[in-house]
Order: C-alpha cells, then structure tokens, then sequence
C-alpha cells in the first residue's frame, strides 16, 4: 500500500529493528555535529535516524512502499524482493540528518532502478544516463555556506567514460546555487571536476569505483578520488540551497550513467583529519579502494 512499510511476509517491525542490545554502531556518527545532509539508503549511517531510508516503486503495478532498515542497520532487502517481485525504482532517499531535506522524483520515467546488491554487496541506485535523477530543495537545512564538504560514492558507466560528455554524481537544484561533482569534456580524456562557479579539474576519469572527497572553500577547494589528492584551487563562491543526484540543475543536462550509492554534505566542514576518517569509513562499508 502506498504511504506504508512492508506490509508482508517476511515483515519485521521497527521495534524489532533497532535498539537491540550490543546493536551496532552507525558509521557516522563520530561526524554528526558537521553532518546536515546524508543520502545513503544502503544503510542507517547515525544513530540519531529512525525513519525510512527509502520508497520505491514496484514496476509490476507501480505501488510504492517504504523500506527501513534491519537490527544491523542495513536496508531490509529481504523484505523489498518479496514486495516487489521483480524490479523497483527509486522515489525518494530519505535524509538522514536532523534537516530532513529528502531527495525524490516524482515521474516514473525518470526514477533509478534500485538494485538489491550494486557494491559489496550492499544495495543502491542505478542511474540510466538518459533521464534518471532525484532533486529536492532544502527548505528545512536552508542554504549551506563555504566551506562545505560533499563526499560521494558512485561508478561511472564504462560506456560512458571519455565520452566527452558532461555527467554529473551532484549539483546544485538552481542556476546560482550549485557545487557540482562529476565528469567533464574538454578535453579528451576527460578529467574530473568540482564546481562552485568555477570549474576546477584534476585527474582523470575511470569506469572504477569511487569515494570522493570534495572540500568546498572558494579559492582553497580542493577534491580526493579514493584517498588520492586529485587537484586543487579556485572551485568558486557558490552556496548550495538544494541537490540534484544523477544530473545538473538542468536535470536533462550531464545526467550520470551508472551507480550512486551514497552522498554526505557537511557544513562546517570537517578537519583534515576527520576528512580522511569519513572517506575511511565510507570505503570501509563500499571496498573501492
């Protein structure tokens, strides 16, 4: 039933699911005073979260339902297959912060295929490169300011790779207020890049698995793709009021092909230390490097 969690067989209650003695840590939590904004819908990341982490949308009858986690803290997968029987798309990834700034899309034609296991086992989002992507303003956080870190975990298409072609993991959901992280062309081969309003680029892209590590910070910015110091310099001033997953704020432009499994915004940002020990935690659960 729409509006509802899994209301079938293999049901487990929330009651069931959290709390349990010796349960488990969430992975973020040493970050939660910095964290304000967290899509990771694999998983419950802090301790602070008892909701959803994500609806979806059965293609058999396109019924939506909304899916939490287990005692572990991983997303109940078991009971997603026996809802939906067959494929599911992505209609919302729940926020996980205090802010509640959830990202979602409405239309069917343009909402990622959810995939029970996409990295490490672990479940995530496809994105097809044609029209899928998830937006929302954050009206409850309001408008981030410099510096700000956003890290991502996500896997460009092969396909896609050196396709000159602009794909963007996250940008902003307007013309003025943006950070965007992705791919972009000139020149071949294409090179990553960060952009507050100024582009910064660094190394090259790959079809490999990445964390990115993104510091927001005008003329200072600088990003890290699995650990590695990939540039550094001038991304711009932008201040982000809302996100784009899969594509830029134009939502028909740069749309990501492949899959994105995570996003973390921290506003302040972290130290340089506690950046390191997010991308750590992160590859910690995900395995791409």
């Amino acid at each position: 039933m729409a509006g509802a969690g899994f209301p079938g067989a293999g049901y487990m209650p929330l009651s069931m699911r959290v709390g349990a003695p010796g349960g488990f840590a969430p992975a973020y939590d040493a970050f939660a005073d910095s964290i304000v904004h967290v899509y990771e819908p694999a998983r419950r990341v802090l301790t602070s979260y008892t909701g959803n982490l994500v609806r979806l949308r059965r293609a058999s009858d396109n019924a939506e339902a909304n899916f939490t986690y287990l005692a572990n803290g991983d997303l109940d997968v078991a009971a997603i297959a026996a809802w939906a029987g067959g494929a599911s798309y992505v209609v919302t990834v729940y926020d996980q912060a205090p802010n509640s700034d959830d990202v979602t899309q409405a239309v069917a034609a343009n909402q990622p295929l959810y995939v029970a296991s996409i990295r490490n086992g672990h479940a995530g989002m496809l994105f097809d490169g044609t029209n899928d992507y998830l937006q929302g303003a954050f009206t409850t956080g309001g408008i981030l300011s410099q510096p700000v870190n956003i890290y991502a975990v996500a896997q460009l298409d092969a396909t896609a790779v050196n396709d000159d072609v602009l794909h963007y993991m996250v940008d902003g959901d307007d013309s003025t207020n943006r950070m965007g992280l992705g791919q972009v062309p000139p020149p071949s081969p294409n090179p990553w890049e960060m952009w507050a309003g100024t582009e910064l680029s660094g190394s090259l892209s790959t079809a490999n698995w990445t964390v990115w590590s993104s510091l927001f910070n005008g003329v200072a910015s600088q990003f890290w793709v699995n650990s590695v110091s990939a540039a550094s310099g001038n991304a711009g001033a932008n201040n982000l009021d809302g996100l784009v997953v899969g594509a830029a704020y134009l939502v028909n432009l740069a749309l990501w092909k492949g899959p994105i499994v995570s996003i973390v915004i921290c506003d302040p940002s972290l130290s340089d230390a506690l950046r390191i020990a997010m991308q750590n935690a992160t590859n910690a659960y995900w395995s791409c490097f």
